[in-house]
């Protein structure tokens, strides 16, 4: 080798800045390499005629053509890598050509020692299971053809024989029928059913995996907003079973899972709706949000809500084309939210009646669905237009404040109820007062219900008055029961949908809540019991067809039950 440092010249180097101080350099001559060394330098970093010799062997190893003879010759004369011809390139071609595919690629197999699965040997014709229509899977394992299962192996396994000599079965069939034996045990629910049928009746049987992303893309948009994949179907929930009588004494009522389980409320109830048409329960209170719950009495699942910041929520309830819901609450303003758009209007103005509507906390949307009727002061009651909430025409009886006030069954008339138990009829039409009536006995009225040819009188007693409209003299209506068994005062009065039920409540003691029978003007006795968990009852509500009835307590718990009779 080479000298690396020259003796006789001598190596100046250059720098920036001041000069530096001379260096003595000593020439170091490389002593001359051994074996051993050389023995370890190419242990280490190798050379290349090992290196030819270790590709050589490596292609002879995999690809060997020839006889064991000729290996030898070539094996003493392997010295460098020689490059390949074009003949040997169409030979090994051939080779490659001549091979199976099984024996061109390495499969992991199964182990002969597991239990009851074994590789099918015999390349026999495999049976073909076709694919239930669906989204493609994620992943399919080739090796479930080749396999074979013996159900008799174990006891879990036979449970899936179709017949005492069932055994042995491809890994294709055990598949098929361990999602069978899954759907047996947990079958499809009904609300999927009927969405699978809503599908097919559609007329789209096409199988592509572009049509699946799209569905399910749409799915992914309508689980953002649940509330808009309910208002899309046109199908009626109310039952369409011909009204039969109901039973007196005897009310068979069940109870279900609380409606608000999903999202409870921070606050007492203050008013419940049902939708007119869906299984949809509207709630709210003090803490400023609307929920609607999807009422089925399992899960009743959180469809969506709404929070008003400037306002807590006294009166919530839908309207009767079932797209709209009107809330307000102790501000001279209400809202009208929009459930399709999610938008929300504001109507604040009465033009010129702003002094007889301070507050609009206190309303009641007709039975037609064209007006919205305020409870005002001064002994007013206002009627707004229910499309856009301008002023229509007012109502003012006299004697004092109005307590309450209830839409007839067409809309045609309110009957409005003061302090003093005097009952003044109006009518939306002719704009004047038609029928003035007392209330038999009773002082200080709190609130009026009325449903068909029923009109309910709660006062602050607990005494509830019923009155038949069918039946008058010299305009009075005829009382037809009275019910005393509340003995604090009457806060909400409901009438199911045929008139059959009335429910009596009183917020100021537990658990103080009667259902009567009006066909006899009795009390059931067999509900509530001592252990029915109402509370303070501060708000009930009948769904459209009174399948289901639903309390809210100051607990801000609402109990949903079920009444068996109209389900």
């Amino acid at each position: 080798m080479s000298k690396s440092l020259s003796k006789s010249g001598s190596t100046k180097s250059t720098f920036f800045g001041s000069p530096p101080k001379k260096q003595k350099f000593r020439s170091i001559k490389n002593a001359e390499k051994d074996e051993v060394e050389l023995a370890l330098e190419q242990a280490v970093f190798g050379d290349l005629d090992g290196f030819a010799e270790g590709l050589q062997e490596l292609a002879d190893s995999k690809f060997d053509s020839v006889d064991e003879d000729d290996d030898d010759d070539d094996e003493d004369n392997i010295s460098e890598v020689s490059p390949v011809s074009d003949d040997d390139q169409d030979e090994e071609a051939l080779t490659f050509q001549n091979l199976d595919n099984n024996d061109l690629f390495i499969v992991d197999g199964v182990s002969d020692q597991t239990s009851g699965v074994t590789v099918l040997e015999n390349d026999t014709a495999k049976p073909v299971h076709k694919r239930e229509r669906g989204p493609p899977p994620a992943w399919e394992d080739s090796d479930d053809e080749r396999l074979s299962i013996s159900l008799s192996s174990s006891d879990k396994l036979r449970k899936l024989r179709i017949s005492e000599d069932d055994d042995v079965i491809t890994g294709v069939e055990y598949t098929s029928r361990l999602r069978s034996q899954f759907q047996r045990i947990y079958p499809v629910p009904e609300w999927a059913k009927t969405s699978q049928n809503t599908k097919s009746a559609d007329g789209n049987d096409g199988s592509d995996s572009d049509d699946y992303e799209a569905e399910d893309e749409e799915e992914r948009l309508l689980a953002t907003d649940p509330l808009e994949k309910i208002l899309q179907h046109t199908a009626t929930f109310t039952s369409k079973s011909k009204t039969t009588l109901l039973p007196a004494s005897i009310l068979d009522i069940s109870r279900l899972k609380d409606a608000n389980q999903q999202a409870p409320s921070h606050s007492a109830i203050q008013t419940l709706s049902f939708h007119p048409t869906l299984p949809l329960l509207l709630s709210a209170g003090y803490d400023r949000t609307l929920r609607i719950f999807n009422v089925d009495g399992k899960t009743n699942q959180l469809a969506t809500s709404l929070h008003i910041r400037s306002s807590p929520v006294q009166t919530a309830q839908f309207h009767v084309d079932g797209r709209r819901a009107f809330l307000g609450g102790r501000r001279r303003y209400f809202y009208i939210w929009d459930l399709e758009s999610g938008s929300v209007d504001k109507i604040s103005r009465m033009y010129g009646h702003e002094q007889h509507q301070r507050s609009m906390e206190r309303f009641k949307l007709s039975p037609c669905g064209r007006f919205i009727g305020l409870i005002g002061s001064g002994g007013w009651v206002n009627l707004l237009d229910a499309t856009n909430g301008q002023w229509i025409s007012g109502a003012k009886i006299e004697g004092g404040q109005v307590a309450d006030f209830v839409w007839s069954q067409d809309g045609g008339s309110i009957s409005l109820v003061n302090n003093s138990g005097e009952v003044w009829e109006w009518s939306t039409s002719e704009r004047r007062f038609i029928s003035r009536w007392a209330d038999f006995g009773g002082v200080g009225i709190t609130s009026v219900a009325a449903s068909n040819n029923w009109i309910a009188l709660g006062s602050q007693s607990g005494i509830v008055n019923v009155y038949d409209t069918n039946k008058r003299d010299d305009g009075q209506p005829k009382l037809f029961a009275t019910l005393d068994q509340l003995v604090t005062s009457i806060s909400g009065l409901n009438f199911s949908h045929d008139g059959q039920i009335l429910g009596l409540s009183s917020r100021a003691k537990k658990d103080a809540f009667r259902f009567a029978h009006l066909p006899t003007g009795t009390v059931f006795k067999n509900w509530p019991t001592s252990g029915t968990p109402l509370g303070r009852v501060t708000s009930s509500a009948f769904s459209a067809g009174s399948e289901f009835f639903a309390t809210g307590n100051e607990a801000g718990k609402i109990r949903l039950f079920k009444l068996n009779h109209y389900a």
